[in-house]
């Protein structure tokens, strides 16, 4: 099963797939600059859903993998397009991660955000600190038979 993580720029979406290892790459996380296939993981630049213009990149993308985790960073909130996952073909879980540096209230704003997209399910890590991975980790093995 593939995972492809989608997210506005700096959200943490390689570092969630390191943490979760779904990436082969044992470097240093840095900045996506393109669309990446790792064997069980699609990582997606940020600018691509910071832009429109590159959405169809993420739509025809998406149907490559299982599975989406469509993250959002609650101290750096940013638009999302209401009901954008209807045009993913794929299952979704919204993700709101550095919640090791987020208020309650961020983490609620967040929340909406994602209910806003078309997210049925929402889970909150903490990439960094990995608090939340065993949750969503669970998340994922009963949507899609697990990672």
């Amino acid at each position: 099963m593939r995972i492809m993580v989608i997210g506005p720029s700096g959200s943490g979406k390689t570092t969630l797939l390191k943490t979760l290892g779904l990436t082969n790459d044992e470097s240093s996380v840095r900045k996506t600059s393109f669309i990446q296939f790792f064997g069980k993981a699609i990582d997606t630049p940020g600018e691509f859903f910071d832009l429109p213009r590159f959405y169809h990149a993420l739509i025809t993308y998406s149907s490559r993998s299982a599975m989406i985790l469509l993250l959002v960073d609650p101290t750096n909130l940013k638009q999302f397009p209401s009901r954008f996952v209807k045009a993913l073909r794929s299952t979704v879980i919204g993700v709101i991660n550095k919640i090791d540096l987020s208020s309650e209230e961020q983490i609620n704003r967040a929340k909406r955000i994602l209910q806003e997209t078309g997210v049925k399910e929402v889970v909150c890590v903490s990439a960094l600190t990995g608090e939340g991975i065993t949750e969503l980790r669970h998340k994922i093995a009963s949507l899609a038979g697990g990672v």
